[in-house]
């Protein structure tokens, strides 16, 4: 994956209008010794919000909005940007035909997924189901280059609620495959009969892989996805950083994954 050309894509649809950056920079909000990322989300939120009522019997994906489209993702997927970035270049890799994302994910999905990983901070995460913060139902694996705040916390196996984590060795597509497939196993979240995934996040970056099972998609109004489990949130109001402040991040995170 060229992120150079995410890049010039993402600039030139930025200048069109067509991409809408939905997020302020981010402040920070520190919580036994990990500084936490909030960001304060802008007017382009409620183009989302109108964007997504308008095409809530359609898919986005099919077919795409030509802007955003990057580069062919192999020969299943396709590499588009997310329209409303909190960071920019936000890439979706979408497959070309629908899949629903609660199944599970299959070799050929992590083969184009992989292929972004061409840089030391590329995070990738998956949302599966809306449960687990999914707001399209079409396969979309996702990607941005990101400080990773909660790090040192999720590679040493520290998080305080149920995961399954695997340390990368070579990062190929089959060894990631395989372990997620045992981490699907491990966490019971595979349904055979009905071939579809219990909710539950997926963060991966070259040196780990974490999978989370979720029950919740928010807390008090507040909703999370897979990219708030890296250390990262997206608030409406200012007062919402403040709660969360006084809540506790980190019991956040717990309570939409117990």
């Amino acid at each position: 994956m060229n992120w150079k050309l995410a890049d010039q894509v993402a600039a030139k649809a930025l200048a069109e209008g067509s991409l809408m950056p939905i997020a302020t920079e981010a402040e920070q909000i520190e919580e036994q010794g990990v500084r936490y990322l909030g960001h304060l989300v802008t007017e382009n939120a409620g183009k989302k919000l109108l964007n997504l009522t308008a095409k809530h019997t359609s898919n986005p994906f099919l077919p795409y909005e030509k802007s955003m489209y990057v580069c062919e993702a192999g020969e299943h997927h396709v590499c588009l940007l997310n329209k409303f970035p909190v960071i920019s270049p936000h890439l979706l890799i979408c497959s070309k035909d629908f899949v629903p994302q609660e199944s599970p994910l299959s070799w050929e999905d992590w083969h184009a997924w992989l292929g972004g990983f061409t840089h030391s901070d590329v995070l990738g995460f998956y949302n599966s189901g809306p449960l687990a913060g999914a707001s399209q139902s079409h396969r979309h694996m996702q990607l941005v280059r990101s400080d990773i705040p909660l790090e040192k916390v999720i590679s040493g196996g520290k998080l305080p609620f149920v995961h399954w984590l695997y340390l990368v060795e070579a990062m190929t597509t089959d060894e990631l495959y395989d372990a997620y497939l045992k981490g699907l196993k491990a966490l019971s979240l595979y349904n055979e009969t009905g071939n579809a995934c219990k909710p539950h996040n997926i963060l991966l970056t070259e040196r780990w892989l974490l999978i989370l099972p979720r029950t919740v998609n928010n807390v008090q109004g507040l909703f999370a996805n897979g990219i708030n489990y890296s250390g990262r949130f997206l608030v409406k109001q200012p007062e919402q950083l403040v709660w969360l402040q006084e809540y506790g991040l980190m019991r956040f995170l717990r309570e939409c994954s117990e």
